[in-house]
């Protein structure tokens, strides 16, 4: 669907950018003068300069870089801060542009701002991708086991990582999280293993080749797993899944 979101964004209850005055900056960038820039976006010198005035007396660092005289006549350039606030203002856009998309999907949830994240912008090669929150944190010397209740899944999931990954994380009680497994990670059992993470399961599907199947996880959560050699599962098999600690990327915002 084609929309136009026009994203503005306002410093000390002021405007400080939106589409015209990055359209602004960009043609500074492009021609190194507020002149030429003017021009090009079709507005007074003076509309061009009021513009970039009130933009720096709220900018928490420079935005221009003027060099007057010289052999070229001088010029002005944007500052690295200047530089990056372009850049930012593309993503916000492109951000609001995704945010929009989803609205178009029934099937995602809006409820929860990692979820919906994850459905229109995080891209993957763990085709198991399950959606939590933290329940406890257990320290274990340099490392710590995550418990984590899954949606739609009776029993927790723990996840092992170092103590130094979790404060990166900034992992809290709460806090949402995804768990990202890969295929070859599920280890598939005809009777229930003593384990960590083993759960009942039941085969949905198998590939041509037989070398993947599709499983619920728990009775209730699609996933995928890989088939070791010499291994035949029917459909609509009851089987057991596992997933070691280790062995499970947890991502979050």
């Amino acid at each position: 669907m084609n929309s136009e979101i026009l994203l503005s964004i306002n410093l000390q209850q002021q405007l400080f950018v939106d589409p015209k005055r990055v359209r602004l900056l960009q043609a500074i960038q492009q021609f190194g003068s507020i002149n030429q820039a003017a021009k090009n976006c079709k507005i007074s010198y003076k509309s061009a300069w009021d513009h970039l005035e009130n933009m720096n007396s709220i900018s928490p660092k420079p935005l221009l870089d003027r060099n007057t005289g010289g052999k070229n006549g001088g010029g002005t350039m944007l500052t690295s801060y200047a530089l990056r606030l372009l850049q930012l203002y593309d993503l916000l856009a492109k951000t609001q542009q995704k945010a929009f998309d989803i609205l178009q999907d029934e099937e995602i949830e809006l409820t929860s701002l990692l979820s919906a994240t994850a459905k229109f912008s995080l891209q993957s090669s763990a085709r198991n991708q399950l959606f939590g929150k933290i329940i406890n944190l257990h320290q274990q010397n340099s490392h710590c086991l995550v418990e984590i209740a899954v949606d739609n899944l009776a029993l927790p999931l723990y996840v092992s990582i170092t103590q130094k990954s979790a404060v990166r994380l900034q992992l809290v009680l709460g806090k949402e999280v995804i768990l990202m497994i890969k295929a070859p990670w599920l280890k598939l059992h005809e009777q229930q293993s003593n384990e960590i993470n083993c759960f009942p399961s039941k085969v949905q599907a198998i590939s041509e080749d037989q070398e993947e199947i599709s499983i619920k996880l728990g009775n209730t959560i699609e996933c995928y797993a890989s088939v070791t050699q010499g291994h035949n599962y029917q459909l609509n098999q009851e089987i057991w899944c596992s997933i070691e600690p280790e062995q499970i990327i947890l991502v979050t915002l």
